[in-house]
C-alpha cells in the first residue's frame, strides 16, 4: 500500500470513528425529543489576537415541512470524567462569554436552504494568553410530542467553540495506564496529563498484539484533554485493514508506536495492558 493510500485510509477511519462518537452522543437525548435541525460544523477551533474581532458562521438546516422556531444563546460548559458535557447558563469563573456576540436570540427557519447564523468573539486588548471556551446553544421553542407521550422534552444542540487567544498550546504526557470496565467490557486506557494552556487531543494509530499474538491496530479516543487536567483516554482495537469494527481483546495486550497531538507534539507509547 502506498503512503498516500495508507494516509487516506486512516483519514477515512478517523472520520468514521468521529461519526460513531457523534451518533453515541445524540443517543443520550430522551427518546421523545424531536429535533428537525442539522447544524454544521459541530465544533469550531479558532484563533485570535487581543483586540481582534473574529467572526464565524453556523449553517442551520431545518428538515421539517413546517417552519421551525428556535432560541439561541451562549453557555459555559465543563467536561465530565465520562466525556459528557455539562452546560451552564451562569457565567463560570474565568468565562469569556462577555466577549461573544450572537446575531439574534430567536429565529424562524423555513425548510430547504440552510440559514447562515453569525457570531463573533472580540477579546479585549489586555487579554493574556488564554483559551476561550463556550458553546452556542440552539433549542426548539416548542417541544414536539411523540406518539403515545403526553409531553415531550425539548431537544437542544450545543456547538462547542474554542478560541486560542495569543500563544497557547497543549502539552500532553503519559501519566499512567489501566484497564477499566467500559460498557461492560475491559478496556485499555491511557492516563494523559495536560500541562499546557489549551486543550489537546490524541490522534494516530498504535500497533498491538494480544495474548494469541494476533496483530491489532489500536486507536485512541479523540476526547479532549483540558488544560491542567489528567484524563483517561480509552483505546479501541481493530483488525488491520478493518478500522470500522472494534474487536474484543484477549489480554495481555501489548501496544507500541506514537500518538500525535497539536501541531508538533507527539507521545511515544510502549505499554502492556493486563486486567
Amino acid at each position: 500500500m502506498t503512503r498516500l493510500a495508507e494516509f487516506l485510509r486512516r483519514r477515512r477511519a478517523a472520520f468514521r470513528l468521529a461519526t460513531l462518537l457523534a451518533a453515541s452522543a445524540a443517543a443520550v437525548l430522551p427518546a421523545q425529543a424531536q429535533f428537525s435541525l442539522a447544524v454544521s460544523p459541530p465544533r469550531f477551533e479558532l484563533s485570535a489576537k487581543p483586540a481582534e474581532r473574529v467572526r464565524e458562521v453556523l449553517e442551520l438546516t431545518h428538515s421539517d415541512v413546517r417552519a421551525g422556531a428556535y432560541k439561541l444563546k451562549t453557555a459555559d460548559w465543563t467536561l465530565r470524567p465520562d466525556g459528557s458535557v455539562d452546560f451552564s447558563d451562569e457565567l463560570l469563573p474565568g468565562s469569556c462569554r462577555p466577549w461573544v456576540a450572537i446575531e439574534r436570540r430567536e429565529l424562524s427557519i423555513t425548510p430547504g436552504r440552510p440559514y447562515r447564523f453569525r457570531f463573533e468573539v472580540a477579546p479585549p486588548a489586555d487579554t493574556p494568553a488564554v483559551e476561550c471556551r463556550f458553546a452556542v446553544m440552539i433549542e426548539g421553542q416548542q417541544p414536539a410530542a411523540a406518539p403515545g407521550m403526553p409531553i415531550a422534552l425539548g431537544a437542544r444542540i450545543g456547538v462547542i467553540v474554542y478560541v486560542a487567544v495569543g500563544d497557547v498550546a497543549p502539552v500532553l504526557e503519559l501519566a499512567g495506564t489501566a484497564v477499566k470496565t467500559i460498557d461492560g467490557r475491559p478496556t485499555p486506557v491511557l492516563k494523559v496529563r495536560n500541562t499546557g494552556n489549551a486543550h489537546g487531543r490524541l490522534a494516530g494509530f498504535l500497533g498491538g498484539k494480544d495474548a494469541d499474538g494476533t496483530a491489532l491496530e489500536v486507536q485512541a479516543a479523540t476526547t479532549p484533554i483540558m488544560a491542567g487536567e489528567t484524563r483517561e483516554i480509552a483505546l479501541v482495537a481493530t483488525k488491520p485493514g478493518d478500522t470500522e469494527t472494534a474487536v474484543a481483546i484477549r489480554y495481555p495486550l501489548s501496544v507500541s508506536g506514537k500518538l500525535e497531538w497539536g501541531r508538533k507534539g507527539s507521545m511515544a507509547v510502549e505499554q502492556r495492558f493486563a486486567p
